[in-house]
């Protein structure tokens, strides 16, 4: 999960999230690390300061191919999206 620090994880976050994931998704994180990583620089990028906490709550969402990835978030305004998110990163569940 080191790669995980690159994307501004703190061991904590690291921690948190090896003890509340199951072992079967730590695995496809890690069998899946490029598309995972991909993903969460489009969050990251688009302005969404609570990645680090959806990817801890919501990791299988980071399986999702990326022009559906995209695509899912891309299909609601940009700004009011960002905010939406920022606020509450659980609304990521509504999308």
């Amino acid at each position: 999960m080191k790669f995980l620090e690159k994307y501004d994880f703190t061991k904590d976050d690291i921690d948190k999230l090896i003890d509340n994931t199951p072992k079967k998704i730590m695995n496809e994180i890690k069998q899946s690390q490029k598309l995972v990583e991909k993903n969460l620089a489009y969050l990251k990028d688009l302005g969404i300061t609570t990645y680090v906490q959806i990817f801890i709550n919501y990791p299988d969402l980071f399986f999702m191919d990326h022009s559906n990835f995209k695509d899912m978030l891309d299909k609601y305004e940009k700004d009011s999206l960002i905010a939406k998110l920022n606020s509450n990163f659980r609304l990521i569940e509504l999308l």
